[in-house]
């Protein structure tokens, strides 16, 4: 049995602004996702698990001017942590959290496997992540580290810590994104791999396989699972729950492939708990963790 390093990211630091089409800001309590995920009955199935936790700063309480430096150092900070708390043969699982916790979590690999050249990517998502700083809906991080990570990005404090990018190539989301119109032409332009529903819908077969190849051809495999990427009827204590999202039976097969990979990390994060659902909710995350990581 794999032997699972789970890291409660507690994060909300991506999240300063009203979601898009929202009024008000109303996400608190996300950072306590994973408190709700790793629950002692779902840790259980993992004999040999370990727990750490890292509590990122409330964006409240940061001054407007300093907050992409607080951001940077923050980012920084839990990437250090990981990499001093993980142990050999340890699986990295990062249990958010905003999805921001994504960026120092893939950071973390890129330092231990030295680059991302044999790195493969994969983001179960509703939403791009793709946004430039200055072009930003919201503002908010959450929905830009993903750009940070495959582009130039106009933040410094943030390109700084990724000055090397992670090619386009070894990216591929799974999920029905609604993208802002800048994310949508970075899809267009680079050709980003994106396996929707309909796809998995109309021919399972022939994704199912081109997935597998796509996995099995690096030497590592990171996947951050967005919760928000499931439909609400499945997964509604979330910030923007989905109305057309993946059913679980939708994305089981690719959970399964990406089980069995020999060096796999991986992220699951936008558990809210103050929102309603959430006993469903977090009976899938354990489902999407269990399936993934219990090969």
């Amino acid at each position: 049995m794999k032997t699972v390093h789970f890291f409660k990211a507690k994060s909300r630091i991506g999240i300063v602004n009203p979601y898009n089409h929202q009024k008000e800001y109303d996400n608190f309590g996300v950072e306590n996702g994973s408190d709700a995920v790793l629950t002692d009955d779902f840790l259980g199935k993992f004999p040999l698990c370990h727990v750490s936790e890292y509590v990122f700063s409330k964006p409240e309480e940061i001054k407007r001017e300093q907050f992409n430096e607080t951001l940077a150092k923050q980012v920084n900070g839990f990437r250090e942590f990981i990499n001093n708390h993980l142990k050999p043969g340890q699986i990295q699982v990062v249990i958010g959290g905003d999805h921001s916790v994504t960026l120092p979590s893939i950071l973390a690999v890129r330092d231990r496997i030295g680059g991302f050249e044999n790195l493969g990517y994969v983001q179960f998502d509703s939403h791009g992540d793709m946004n430039l700083g200055a072009s930003s809906p919201t503002g908010n991080f959450h929905g830009m580290y993903t750009r940070a990570l495959v582009d130039h990005f106009d933040i410094p404090e943030i390109e700084e810590l990724v000055p090397y990018k992670l090619s386009i190539e070894n990216v591929i989301y799974v999920g029905n994104l609604d993208l802002d119109p800048g994310e949508a032409d970075l899809f267009r332009e680079k050709k980003i791999k994106n396996i929707n529903k309909e796809a998995l819908l109309k021919n399972r077969i022939n994704v199912v396989k081109n997935f597998n190849n796509f996995v099995s051809s690096f030497q590592y495999l990171h996947v951050t699972f967005d919760i928000d990427v499931l439909d609400k009827t499945e997964a509604s204590a979330t910030g923007i729950p989905s109305e057309n999202g993946l059913m679980l039976k939708d994305i089981q097969e690719l959970l399964s492939i990406i089980g069995k990979h020999p060096n796999l990390s991986f992220d699951l994060t936008e558990v809210s708990p103050q929102r309603t659902g959430l006993k469903q909710t977090v009976k899938s995350a354990h489902k999407v963790l269990l399936t993934s990581l219990k090969h």
